[in-house]
């Protein structure tokens, strides 16, 4: 038995030969294209001054929390009649009795409307609500600070 003969393989052709160029010449020229636009982006807002005047944001809708507002879990109340453009907020608290709300405000953070409800009433001195509105429920949702017992609580408010 004799060896196997070895066939020698065919040579490349120029034309194959070339086409291991194509690719990395694709990329380059798709790099230096995106670096031309990126370049002229850069060019384009320096040179436009609407560019570079900051857009006034869009202020979040708080009278949405104008209303009254019932925790399912025990019959409070958050009644909210006025919300000022500095963020102060006519609030009463009611459990079932009037219970005096020493601070209230509304801000927005990070595209939520966040109220915050500070009480100063016989057995509530410096507990607080930080709730956040909800639109998709139309509720608030946050904890309660209880500062008695220096506990927090989860807590939901619903539109009454």
């Amino acid at each position: 038995m004799g060896k196997a003969k070895k066939t020698k393989k065919p040579g490349k052709s120029a034309r194959e030969k070339s086409k291991k160029w194509l690719i990395p010449l694709i990329c380059l020229v798709l790099m230096g294209l995106a670096a031309a636009v990126w370049y002229g982006s850069l060019n384009r807002s320096a040179t436009e001054p609407a560019a570079t005047v900051p857009q006034k944001k869009e202020t979040p809708d708080f009278d949405r929390l104008v209303g009254n507002w019932v925790r399912p879990d025990g019959g409070y109340v958050i009644e909210i009649s006025k919300i000022y453009p500095n963020g102060k907020v006519d609030a009463a608290y009611f459990n079932p009795r009037s219970i005096h709300v020493s601070r209230s405000t509304v801000s927005e953070k990070d595209g939520i409307i966040e109220l915050f409800i500070e009480l100063q009433g016989q057995g509530y001195p410096g507990s607080t609500y930080t709730l956040r509105y909800n639109p998709a429920y139309d509720a608030m949702v946050g904890i309660y600070f209880q500062a008695v017992i220096q506990q927090p609580f989860d807590v939901i408010f619903q539109r009454k």
